[in-house]
């Protein structure tokens, strides 16, 4: 019994002549070794037990002072002693502990953070990456703070009782880049009765005509790809430098963006990466933004702030995207094909941005579907266009009439699908380009985390295609306020990360000028003058239940026309009114109401959620799993 706990294979004799044994996975002794993970770029440490011993692997351009992750004692010790022989110098890094189960399982990893593997620029911090089934004795090696905040995460080792202590600057995100912070609220409840795959998932994004048998990236991907590969020039580019034409490749070629080498070792012509490689300049700058930037991510991405639009952005791809790379499969190609489409597409659209503030988030999301008057309305402010709310749950943008009343009755569920926003084009002459849209979607997956991605959608009558309309109606109805002008230098060099990080701190900037953000102005309007009085029904009988009417644009409504103090010029509805002199018409947004608040809604035969009765004595029951 005893064998199966304890390594009697490497026990070692001490100057007493007892044998000291360590248990299976525990070291009695703690070294300096060598790892070759430590040889490649922006790893900075190893630790690893093995055979009885505790091994600790650094690099010559680690921080001097990264012994003081390790507990008081050997660990600390031998830490130091290889930093300083390594030449190591003090820069004071904080440490962010970086749980995921890409990591390996053997051994704990100190590394540069995600951000300075991308363009060499320091951040000053260093991810401890473990695997949450790691050898849970390697929790011994690190002092008591760290130790708890891995504990947290740890598959094989309940959490202690009490609560973990926390160390400044340690955090719990298992993100993409870039890396939000932790946010205090309590992670999303799962999803209640969504289904995120099948054809039930993909009627959702492209509407009851889509098929079981075509995938979904074939909906009018092909035309919007050609028209991302001429806005940004990346066309243009592949004529130039390559004497090739677009419209010429084949459609497996166009579809992975890819034209294989002459020979096998060869890296071929990546065409995904070279239209990234286009907006270099703009995502480099979304990065270093990113970086200095006195707003973070949360880890469930609420709170989002108009300057958030740059670590979005940003994290869209990784750094490696821009590169080519002959070893992709045709699956993981076509993938990164999409990718860069998408991306590339959101930064087209950098000089239109938009904001819609967190009260508003909801009812923009959830909108009544629009008119054929007011499709046919609308227009869009430039050749791309880009929309930035707070996350809505994917529970209520897909949401009945009748579902909705119920989540609204409640508090609507926290959900690990939920909608950001999205990418919308414009033909040349500004009318909505219904080809496709890109709704900013975010998810959390099993193993990598908190993720968000632009996920083509159809316009239509389905719920992504009334969600893309909704947008489309903001941007050509709604009043947005432009962006102030950027803050001026005032001191430091140009262009480096500690003028762009005080600039960051500017009020204007906060507020979104260095992105040009433009801001929703929205005033609830004014409420109609009814016609008549309401009448009963011919029953004579009461209303028992009120309702939720959800968010609409109206049609031909009556806008007073204002001076330039914001005063009405005349009356709108009295009988002096006079159409284009005292008022002119249009839509009108108006927000979701409640309809006889005096009255109980009606009751519902489904739960949509429902918290147990912590009163009950018996009876219980479970949140429905379907």
């Amino acid at each position: 019994m005893k064998s199966a706990y304890l390594d009697y294979g490497n026990a070692v004799v001490g100057s007493d002549g007892a044998a000291r044994v360590a248990p299976r996975g525990g070291w009695h002794r703690v070294v300096e070794g060598h790892h070759p993970l430590v040889d490649k770029h922006g790893v900075h440490c190893v630790v690893e037990a093995m055979e009885g011993r505790l091994y600790i692997a650094v690099s010559a351009g680690s921080d001097a002072e990264l012994y003081k992750i390790f507990s008081d004692g050997p660990g600390a010790t031998v830490a130091r002693r290889a930093l300083h022989k390594a030449g190591a110098l003090t820069q004071g890094r904080a440490v962010a502990v970086a749980p995921g189960d890409a990591w390996p399982r053997d051994c704990v990893v100190v590394i540069e953070d995600h951000a300075l593997c991308a363009d060499g620029e320091d951040r000053g911090e260093l991810l401890l990456g473990f695997s949450p089934q790691m050898n849970p004795y390697l929790l011994e090696a690190f002092t008591p703070q760290i130790a708890d905040a891995m504990r947290t995460h740890m598959a094989t080792v309940p959490p202690p009782g009490q609560a973990a202590s926390m160390l400044e600057g340690i955090t719990s995100s298992v993100l993409p880049t870039p890396r939000p912070e932790p946010a205090p609220a309590a992670r999303p409840a799962p999803d209640d009765g969504l289904v995120v795959g099948g054809p039930a998932w993909q009627r959702f994004w492209f509407g009851n005509d889509s098929q079981d048998t075509t995938p979904a990236p074939d909906f009018g991907i092909e035309r919007f790809r050609t028209r991302v590969m001429n806005d940004s020039g990346a066309a243009q580019i592949l004529t130039q430098e390559h004497a090739l034409n677009w419209d010429d490749l084949t459609a497996e070629q166009r579809e992975q963006m890819y034209l294989p080498g002459p020979a096998p070792s060869h890296t071929g012509l990546d065409l995904a990466a070279l239209m990234l490689r286009t907006r270099t300049e703009d995502w480099t700058w979304d990065g270093a933004y990113t970086r200095v930037s006195p707003h973070r991510l949360t880890e469930d991405l609420t709170d989002i702030q108009p300057t958030d639009v740059s670590a979005l952005r940003w994290g869209l791809v990784a750094p490696r995207a821009f590169t080519p790379d002959r070893r992709l499969s045709p699956h993981s190609r076509r993938s990164h094909a999409i990718a860069a489409v998408t991306t590339t597409a959101a930064y087209l659209a950098v000089d239109h941005t938009h904001f819609i503030p967190e009260h508003l988030a909801l009812d923009v999301a959830t909108t009544a579907p629009l008119s054929q008057r007011n499709r046919a309305a609308l227009r869009l402010p430039g050749p791309w266009a880009m929309i930035l709310h707070e996350p809505v749950p994917l529970t209520a943008v897909q949401a009945g009439d009748e579902e909705l009343d119920a989540l609204l009755d409640g508090q609507i569920p926290g959900s690990s699908h939920a909608v950001l926003g999205a990418v919308l084009a414009a033909n040349p002459d500004h009318t909505l380009d219904t080809t496709l849209g890109l709704i900013l979607m975010t998810s959390v997956h099993p193993e990598r985390g908190r993720q968000w991605y632009l996920q083509p959608a159809l316009y239509g009558d389905h719920a992504a295609g009334r969600l893309l309309y909704s947008y489309a109606a903001q941007l050509t109805f709604a009043k947005w306020r432009k962006p102030a002008a950027p803050p001026v230098q005032e001191r430091g060099k140009p262009g480096s990360a500690k003028a762009l990080k005080r600039l960051a701190k500017h009020p204007d900037a906060r507020a979104g000028a260095l992105h040009r953000m433009n801001l929703l102005d929205y005033t609830p309007p004014p409420a109609e003058p009814r016609p008549g009085s309401d009448t009963t029904s011919g029953s004579g009988a009461e209303l028992e239940y009120g309702t939720w009417r959800r968010a609409s644009w109206t049609e031909n409504t009556r806008i007073g026309i204002r001076d330039e103090n914001g005063n009405l010029v005349g009356p709108v509805y009295k009988d002096s009114a006079v159409e284009g002199q005292t008022y002119t018409r249009g839509s009108i947004f108006r927000a979701r109401s409640r309809i006889r608040a005096d009255l109980p809604l009606r009751p519902h035969t489904c739960t949509v959620y429902q918290l147990p009765d912590g009163s009950s004595t018996a009876g219980d029951t479970e949140p429905p799993n379907s």
